[in-house]
């Protein structure tokens, strides 16, 4: 698809408030879509948004809904009532360790809250589908990388059927400066002149900044196949302790050795170093700058257990929904 042709879309986007989908919001704003559906269950976040919009992108028309994806009747009316072309899924719960006490939660709006916005897109024959997915999905041992695991091979899965809608994931590393990273934390700690607490002494994170997101998104979209699985070309990998380290230079003017820090050991759920894609992957470098595409690998996942694990969540049985959880994502 031609970026022009942007401007003849209808675009959902979910979880438009948060630090992602308010990019996302705001980029492709800029190319006058026809419509953008906006959907996010945080009603500060989206009266935010709004005001932004209005301030810079008054033209642009829109539709807001604050609303669950979990809602399948919600969601069943927003695809009958509106024409959409294209859809970013973009809501998700993302702190990680906060999932972990939360697990019912976590399986509900990341994995029932996605598979029910992919099967409705696949009936609908939306033109593309785009899912926002993290490198802690690549051999998980969080709760939360778990679910996005069981997303990314739910999507894949039904790439095999005969459908019409391109599926897509973007696998995204950490976005330095967004809500759920270490650096607005870090930040208010230091303006309260609190320590500041590492986890972990060799813990790294690879890194991409907002402003590389809409050119990623940008390139999908102009791929003429843009099924499949993609990951940043352009990162950087930093130790928490260099960001740490940064923050408090770029603040207070300080090296991290004049600061009070507090080492924690690191959470059995939280590795020293996550991946964008496992060794056995082959990577194809694409014909952009900013993105690489993993070459597609057959995918099963057992639906009935699948299923299961879903209305375990939906009990509140946290025990059973953490075991099927497990069984799926090493499946």
């Amino acid at each position: 698809m031609e970026i022009s042709e942007l401007k003849n879309q209808t675009i959902l986007i979910t979880g438009a408030a948060g630090s992602i989908g308010r990019e996302l919001v705001l980029g492709l704003a800029q190319y006058q879509p026809q419509q953008l559906i906006l959907v996010d269950i945080s009603e500060l976040g989206m009266h935010s948004l709004l005001q932004e919009m209005a301030t810079h992108f008054p033209q642009v028309k829109l539709t807001y809904y604050l609303e669950s994806i979990c809602d399948s009747a919600f969601i069943a009316a927003l695809f009958e009532e509106q024409h959409i072309d294209i859809v970013f899924h973009a809501a998700a719960y993302k702190h990680v360790s906060l999932m972990e006490e939360n697990v019912c939660a976590a399986v509900k709006t990341n994995i029932k809250g996605a598979k029910l916005l992919i099967d409705t897109s696949c009936k609908h024959n939306i033109a593309r589908f785009l899912f926002i997915s993290t490198d802690k999905a690549i051999e998980p041992i969080s709760v939360m990388g778990k679910t996005k695991k069981v997303v990314e091979e739910y999507l894949l899965f039904k790439k095999t059927e005969n459908i019409t809608t391109q599926l897509s994931i973007l696998r995204l590393c950490n976005v330095y400066d967004s809500s759920g990273s270490v650096v607005p934390v870090f930040k208010e700690r230091i303006k309260q002149n609190l320590p500041l607490e590492i986890k972990g002494n060799e813990v790294q994170r690879a890194y991409i900044h907002k402003d590389q997101l809409l050119p990623m998104v940008l390139a999908i979209l102009d791929t003429a196949h843009s099924g499949g699985v993609f990951i940043p070309k352009l990162f950087s990998v930093q130790t928490v302790a260099q960001i740490a380290n940064h923050l408090v230079q770029e603040l207070l003017g300080i090296s991290l050795s004049e600061y009070p820090i507090a080492y924690k050991a690191l959470p059995e759920y939280e590795k020293e170093k996550e991946l964008l894609h496992l060794e056995s992957d082959t990577v194809d470098s694409m014909d952009n700058d900013v993105l690489q595409r993993i070459a597609p690998s057959t995918t099963q996942i057992d639906i009935e257990m699948l299923t299961q694990c879903i209305e375990a969540a939906e009990a509140f049985k946290s025990a059973e929904a953490r075991v099927l959880l497990q069984k799926l994502a090493l499946a």
